[in-house]
């Protein structure tokens, strides 16, 4: 039996199963390029160091995707802070506060979105705080 021979009756319905079908496919479609599309989530970090020293070296993530990823500052005064925009999943950084020779007391906090994730202290000379692997 060729579609000419089918009755009436079942030309109807044939088409809208192409019409459903073809409609699933669309939405389908859809949901995958929205899905393929969408921005990655950003979170911002934080990073605080305070205390009392006449010199510190802070070193600390900045999960660049350019190849730098670390920074290094000289402290002479604090406090001190940076705030970073990231793009991605915030794991395994790094804040790092070393004392100078002369010796002092530093504390390091790190915060993600809002959340305290580490925070540390140190006194005396050459000796440093560690907030890593937040």
């Amino acid at each position: 039996m060729t579609e000419p021979d089918l009755p009436e009756s079942d030309k109807p319905a044939r088409k809208w199963v192409v019409i459903a079908g073809s409609a699933a496919l669309l939405l389908g479609a859809l949901v995958l390029a929205f899905w393929v599309a969408r921005p990655e989530p950003r979170s911002v970090v934080v990073y605080e160091v305070s205390g009392e020293a006449a010199r510190a070296t802070v070193v600390y993530s900045t999960f660049a995707e350019d190849g730098e990823a670390v920074r290094e500052v000289e402290l002479t005064s604090f406090p001190w802070h940076a705030e970073l925009t990231v793009v991605g999943e915030v794991r395994d950084g790094v804040l790092t506060v070393t004392i100078g020779p002369e010796g002092g007391s530093v504390g390091c906090k790190v915060s993600v979105d809002g959340v305290e994730r580490r925070a540390a202290t140190a006194s005396g000379a050459f000796t440093s705080a560690f907030c890593s692997g937040f």
